[in-house]
């Protein structure tokens, strides 16, 4: 039942807010491969900015280990409403903010370095300097060997990451309305 809850919650905060990146939340297809990118079998620290209704949160939450954390990093009022009211998890952090503060909210939370940077924001809304200095906010918090995962519905963000990332590794979800790029990145 939570995924309509989700669905509805994604509509209703496309018809204010026409900057969201879908009016969906992705689909089961789509989070089984992104969540499948993390290694949960250890205590991680997973940054996701742009969670939306929790869609990759929840998955997250299920599967993360007792001593892991999890930071929401929601810019959209109403999204960031909705994970207050609908996550209650001491392991979980939530901030109204914005994907340019990382560096200042993991400094805040007294962490050193985060394992997973998620980004889910729609790069395609945001201008070229805005775009580069998230990516490299992004790789500037992760320890080293940690990864970088960006869902997108279009390639731009291909050449951000190339200026900053060593490895890049591409794949698709066609199983997601609309289908999603995921990108991978480290160094």
């Amino acid at each position: 039942m939570k995924n309509i809850g989700q669905t509805f919650q994604y509509i209703r905060t496309y018809w204010k807010d026409r900057k969201i990146a879908s009016v969906t939340p992705s689909s089961s297809f789509a989070v089984r491969k992104i969540c499948g990118k993390i290694d949960f079998t250890r205590d991680n620290v997973i940054v996701e900015c742009g969670p939306g209704s929790g869609v990759f949160s929840f998955a997250i939450l299920n599967q993360m280990s007792p001593g892991s954390k999890l930071i929401l990093i929601e810019s959209n009022r109403d999204f960031y409403e909705y994970l207050r009211r609908h996550i209650n998890d001491a392991r979980v952090f939530v901030f109204y903010d914005n994907a340019i503060n990382l560096p200042c909210i993991v400094k805040q939370l007294g962490i050193g370095v985060v394992d997973y940077v998620i980004l889910g924001i729609p790069f395609s809304f945001t201008d070229h300097e805005l775009n580069h200095k998230i990516i490299a906010h992004s790789k500037g918090v992760l320890r080293k060997g940690g990864k970088l995962i960006v869902y997108q519905f279009s390639p731009r963000i291909k050449k951000y990451l190339k200026q900053h990332f060593e490895e890049i590794h591409t794949g698709f979800e066609l199983f997601n309305v609309p289908p999603l790029i995921i990108f991978e990145a480290s160094d």
